[in-house]
Protein backbone atom coordinates (compact mmCIF):
# COMPACT_ATOMS: atom_id res chain seq x y z
CA UNK A 1 0.00 0.00 0.00
CA UNK A 2 1.23 3.49 -0.83
CA UNK A 3 1.52 6.13 1.88
CA UNK A 4 0.19 9.71 1.54
CA UNK A 5 3.28 11.61 0.44
CA UNK A 6 4.26 8.78 -1.91
CA UNK A 7 1.06 9.46 -3.85
CA UNK A 8 2.22 12.99 -4.49
CA UNK A 9 5.03 11.66 -6.68
CA UNK A 10 8.12 13.50 -5.57
CA UNK A 11 10.00 13.74 -8.81
CA UNK A 12 12.96 15.94 -8.04
CA UNK A 13 14.60 18.18 -5.48
CA UNK A 14 16.13 21.62 -5.86
CA UNK A 15 18.57 23.47 -3.64
CA UNK A 16 17.71 27.05 -2.70
CA UNK A 17 20.26 29.84 -2.29
CA UNK A 18 20.08 29.55 1.52
CA UNK A 19 21.28 25.93 1.27
CA UNK A 20 17.93 24.28 2.02
CA UNK A 21 16.63 21.54 -0.24
CA UNK A 22 13.03 21.40 -1.42
CA UNK A 23 11.37 18.33 -2.87
CA UNK A 24 8.87 19.13 -5.61
CA UNK A 25 5.50 17.41 -5.21
CA UNK A 26 2.44 18.25 -7.26
CA UNK A 27 -0.74 17.43 -5.36
CA UNK A 28 -4.22 18.06 -6.72
CA UNK A 29 -4.15 21.38 -4.84
CA UNK A 30 -0.93 22.40 -6.58
CA UNK A 31 -2.19 21.41 -10.02
CA UNK A 32 -5.53 23.16 -9.47
CA UNK A 33 -3.67 26.30 -8.40
CA UNK A 34 -1.58 26.22 -11.59
CA UNK A 35 -4.70 25.61 -13.68
CA UNK A 36 -6.36 28.63 -12.07
CA UNK A 37 -3.27 30.72 -12.85
CA UNK A 38 -2.67 29.52 -16.43
CA UNK A 39 -6.10 28.23 -17.53
CA UNK A 40 -5.33 24.56 -18.25
CA UNK A 41 -2.74 21.83 -17.79
CA UNK A 42 -1.62 22.33 -21.39
CA UNK A 43 -1.08 26.06 -20.74
CA UNK A 44 0.88 25.16 -17.59
CA UNK A 45 3.14 22.92 -19.64
CA UNK A 46 3.66 25.71 -22.19
CA UNK A 47 4.24 28.46 -19.59
CA UNK A 48 8.02 28.55 -20.03
CA UNK A 49 9.14 30.03 -23.32
CA UNK A 50 11.74 27.76 -24.92
CA UNK A 51 12.45 30.04 -27.89
CA UNK A 52 14.33 32.68 -25.91
CA UNK A 53 11.85 35.31 -27.06
CA UNK A 54 9.51 35.26 -24.05
CA UNK A 55 9.42 34.89 -20.28
CA UNK A 56 11.14 32.01 -18.50
CA UNK A 57 12.14 33.24 -15.04
CA UNK A 58 8.70 34.41 -13.86
CA UNK A 59 6.88 31.26 -14.94
CA UNK A 60 9.46 28.96 -13.33
CA UNK A 61 8.88 30.67 -9.97
CA UNK A 62 5.16 29.90 -10.39
CA UNK A 63 5.72 26.30 -11.47
CA UNK A 64 8.33 25.45 -8.84
CA UNK A 65 6.37 27.29 -6.15
CA UNK A 66 3.30 25.11 -6.68
CA UNK A 67 5.49 22.05 -6.21
CA UNK A 68 6.71 23.41 -2.86
CA UNK A 69 3.23 23.56 -1.28
CA UNK A 70 2.45 21.48 1.76
CA UNK A 71 3.42 20.92 5.37
CA UNK A 72 6.71 22.61 6.18
CA UNK A 73 6.88 24.07 2.68
CA UNK A 74 5.62 27.23 1.09
CA UNK A 75 2.20 28.89 1.19
CA UNK A 76 0.71 30.65 -1.87
CA UNK A 77 -0.51 34.24 -1.65
CA UNK A 78 -2.55 35.62 -4.53
CA UNK A 79 -5.49 37.77 -5.61
CA UNK A 80 -8.55 36.02 -6.88
CA UNK A 81 -11.31 37.80 -8.74
CA UNK A 82 -14.79 36.59 -9.57
CA UNK A 83 -16.62 37.90 -12.64
CA UNK A 84 -20.36 38.39 -13.00
CA UNK A 85 -20.75 34.81 -14.29
CA UNK A 86 -19.15 33.43 -11.14
CA UNK A 87 -15.87 32.48 -12.84
CA UNK A 88 -12.89 32.80 -10.54
CA UNK A 89 -9.49 33.85 -11.85
CA UNK A 90 -6.14 34.47 -10.25
CA UNK A 91 -4.82 37.84 -11.32
CA UNK A 92 -1.10 38.47 -11.43
CA UNK A 93 1.57 36.18 -10.10
CA UNK A 94 1.32 33.96 -7.07
CA UNK A 95 3.82 34.76 -4.33
CA UNK A 96 5.12 31.72 -2.45
CA UNK A 97 6.27 32.34 1.13
CA UNK A 98 7.98 29.77 3.33
CA UNK A 99 5.80 28.91 6.31
CA UNK A 100 8.64 28.85 8.82
CA UNK A 101 10.20 32.27 8.19
CA UNK A 102 8.13 34.03 5.51
CA UNK A 103 10.96 34.03 2.96
CA UNK A 104 9.81 34.59 -0.62
CA UNK A 105 10.65 31.66 -2.90
CA UNK A 106 11.56 34.05 -5.74
CA UNK A 107 14.36 35.44 -3.55
CA UNK A 108 15.66 31.92 -2.88
CA UNK A 109 15.98 30.81 -6.51
CA UNK A 110 19.26 31.52 -8.34
CA UNK A 111 18.92 32.78 -11.95
CA UNK A 112 21.95 30.73 -12.98
CA UNK A 113 20.14 27.50 -12.09
CA UNK A 114 17.19 28.01 -14.44
CA UNK A 115 17.96 24.82 -16.39
CA UNK A 116 18.08 22.78 -13.17
CA UNK A 117 14.71 24.19 -12.06
CA UNK A 118 13.09 23.49 -15.44
CA UNK A 119 14.38 19.88 -15.45
CA UNK A 120 13.19 19.32 -11.86
CA UNK A 121 9.76 20.76 -12.65
CA UNK A 122 9.34 18.67 -15.81
CA UNK A 123 10.32 15.47 -13.99
CA UNK A 124 8.11 16.08 -10.94
CA UNK A 125 5.11 17.34 -12.92
CA UNK A 126 5.17 14.37 -15.32
CA UNK A 127 5.37 11.94 -12.39
CA UNK A 128 2.48 13.70 -10.65
CA UNK A 129 0.26 13.42 -13.71
CA UNK A 130 1.10 9.72 -13.97
CA UNK A 131 0.35 9.22 -10.26
CA UNK A 132 -2.97 11.05 -10.61
CA UNK A 133 -4.19 8.58 -13.21
CA UNK A 134 -2.77 9.93 -16.46
CA UNK A 135 -0.58 6.92 -17.25
CA UNK A 136 0.43 8.42 -20.58
CA UNK A 137 1.49 11.72 -19.04
CA UNK A 138 3.84 13.70 -21.28
CA UNK A 139 7.52 13.84 -20.42
CA UNK A 140 7.98 17.16 -22.21
CA UNK A 141 5.93 20.31 -22.49
CA UNK A 142 3.44 20.93 -25.25
CA UNK A 143 1.69 17.55 -25.27
CA UNK A 144 -2.08 17.45 -24.82
CA UNK A 145 -3.31 16.10 -21.49
CA UNK A 146 -7.02 15.57 -20.99
CA UNK A 147 -8.11 16.68 -17.56
CA UNK A 148 -11.04 18.23 -15.79
CA UNK A 149 -10.41 21.45 -13.93
CA UNK A 150 -12.34 21.57 -10.67
CA UNK A 151 -11.59 25.25 -10.25
CA UNK A 152 -11.04 26.94 -6.95
CA UNK A 153 -13.62 26.86 -4.22
CA UNK A 154 -11.71 29.15 -1.87
CA UNK A 155 -8.50 31.08 -1.53
CA UNK A 156 -5.53 29.64 0.31
CA UNK A 157 -4.57 32.67 2.34
CA UNK A 158 -3.61 32.10 5.98
CA UNK A 159 -6.64 31.69 8.21
CA UNK A 160 -7.86 34.40 10.57
CA UNK A 161 -7.63 33.74 14.33
CA UNK A 162 -10.92 32.67 15.90
CA UNK A 163 -11.00 35.86 17.98
CA UNK A 164 -11.47 37.93 14.80
CA UNK A 165 -14.76 39.84 14.62
CA UNK A 166 -15.61 41.67 11.40
CA UNK A 167 -16.40 45.36 11.62
CA UNK A 168 -20.11 46.18 11.49
CA UNK A 169 -21.25 47.19 8.03
CA UNK A 170 -23.36 50.08 9.32
CA UNK A 171 -26.61 48.76 7.96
Amino acid sequence: MTAGLDLLASGASITLTDGTTVSLRYSMRAIALLEARYGSVVAVQDAIDTTGQGAAYGPIVQLVGAGCLGPGGFEPHYREHQDTKGERRISGDITYRRRTDGADLADLLHPGHLGEYVDAWQTAFAKALEALGNGDAPETTGAVVETVSPGLSSTTSPSVPSTFLPAPSGT
